[in-house]
This record gives C-alpha cells, structure tokens and sequence, in this order.
C-alpha cells in the first residue's frame, strides 16, 4: 500500500512542514520521496514518523482506506443496500459485476461477494444463476477449512454466510471462530466484528430451539457488547440472552426480558422492538 500520500495529508492538516517530520527520523527527500510514493521507509521509521503525528498505525490505515476507497468494499456496501431495500434486479446484477471481476483479477473476495448476492436472491425467491444455498455452502465450508488461521476477514465471511450453512455446520465453525477471537481481544475493530458473529450464531441456535448452545454463544457476544459501546448491540444481546435464560428454565420471571424490549422502544427503535417481540412470544407461551 502506498500510505505515504495519506502522510502528507495529515502533516499537512496539523501545520507541519517536511523538515519538522522528518527531523531525527530521516531526510526531508526521502520524507518527500514517501509521500510522493517513490519510496517506502522501513516499520520502525513509519512508526516514529506516526508518533509525531500523535497517530495510531490502524488510524492511518483506517484512514488511508477513506482516501483510497476499495472496490471490494463499494460492492459490498451496495449489495448490502440492495438486499435490504429489496431491490432484487440490482443485487442480481452486483452480483454478477462481482463475478466478472473475479474472473478478470482472480480475486477471491469478489467470488465470495458473487456468493453473497446470489444466496440473497435465493433467500428470496428470486434465483439466478445458482438455485440452492447449498450449492453456495459447498464453497464457503472447503475455503473455512482451508484456512490455518483465522483473520478478521474469515469472521466476517462466516457471519455473511452463516444463512446458507446447516445449524449443526454453523454451530462447528462458529466454535472454532471463538477459539480464534483469543489474537485478536486487544483489536478494538475486531470486537464488533466478534460481538455480531456471536449473536448471530446464537439466534440460529435459538431457533433451532437449542437453548444450551445459544447461552453458550451468547455468554461470549455479552461483554464484547460491553467493549464496543454500542448501546443497540448492547440491548439486543441482553434480550436474547434474557430470552434464552427463560426458555431453560434458569429465571422464572421476563421482568427484565420486558424491560431491554421497553428500552428499545424508548429509543425509538419500534421497528426492532415489534421484530423481537414476535421473537419472544415464538419461545415463550406466556409472560408477555
């Protein structure tokens, strides 16, 4: 990656000229040379020249990505705003844009992207150049398998998928991406990634009416929902957890089950608060 363009910016931003930054770190050309992108300092300066900055490495990268906007990203955010506006014609041909670049640059991610647009059309009956979500799982289970170790990208594509595999698939994968969360509690963007991919997985197993495994999964999803300071993460967690409790018999009363759905309509999420109340009264015969 040629960050050093996404360097000068910030230098520029704080009012700080090359001879400043580069100063007891290297030459003023070759701090010119960086940001021009015609050479690449080795770690150790990269970090030095960021401590003056007062920036963290992910920062500038995180940064560098907002400056440098990927395609891979740009498709997946526009398939996702697609499906969720149902607008099937645009996810199918998302979809197949995602193909033609794999084709074109033998990119992985764009068939997975490819994948994704396909098993939503699936999902909702409206099927196009695959027919059956297993047909998609037989891809995604040999490449999750494949992989030595997992990366923050192998959760997220897990969680992406996680509709297309069987309970008992999902549940065996999903266990194997909790032993590997262990690398990454000191990654703040990781526990988002995490939090979501726990819930998710405990909702598939409460509808499966395998309430042992949801608390399992949902013992883990609670204190990252903690760590993120998403309070909507944080209150949904705490229904579903509140829900499982009570489907095993381990509380006798939904008065705090009542009380996380009330808070969500005082927050005016009515939309959710209905959603999971349905939930709710799926599991529990009476209470509510």
């Amino acid at each position: 990656m040629i960050l050093g363009k996404t360097v000068g910016q910030i230098r520029r931003s704080k009012g700080m000229n090359q001879s400043l930054l580069a100063g007891g770190i290297m030459s003023r050309s070759n701090l010119s040379r960086f940001e021009g992108g015609k050479y690449y300092p080795g770690y150790d300066k990269l970090i030095l020249l960021l401590d003056k900055l007062e920036m963290s490495f992910e920062e500038l990268l995180f940064l560098h990505q907002d400056n440098a906007p990927q395609v891979k990203r740009t498709l997946h955010l526009e398939l996702t705003e697609a499906g969720n506006r149902y607008d099937f014609s645009k996810v199918k041909a998302i979809s197949r844009e995602c193909r033609s670049m794999y084709e074109s640059t033998r990119t992985e991610a764009y068939y997975h992207l490819y994948l994704l647009g396909q098993g939503v059309l699936i999902q909702h009956h409206h099927a196009d150049e695959i027919t059956a979500l297993n047909e998609i799982a037989a891809y995604i289970k040999p490449y999750l398998l494949g992989v030595d170790k997992w990366y923050l990208y192998e959760f997220k594509l897990l969680n992406n998928f996680l509709f297309t595999l069987s309970s008992s698939d999902a549940i065996f994968f999903g266990l194997r991406g909790a032993k590997e969360f262990d690398r990454y509690h000191s990654f703040p963007e990781s526990r988002t990634v995490q939090q979501h991919l726990l819930q998710n997985l405990s909702i598939l197993c409460l509808n499966e009416h395998n309430y042992e495994q949801s608390l399992l999964f949902l013992e883990k999803a609670l204190p990252l929902a903690d760590k993120t300071h998403l309070l909507y993460d944080k209150i949904v967690t705490l229904i579903y957890y509140e829900l499982t409790l009570l489907c095993l018999k381990q509380k006798d009363s939904a008065a705090e089950l009542k009380r996380y759905l009330n808070i969500l309509r005082q927050l005016d999420f009515e939309d959710s608060y209905q959603a999971l109340l349905k939930v709710c009264r799926r599991h529990l015969t009476e209470g509510l």
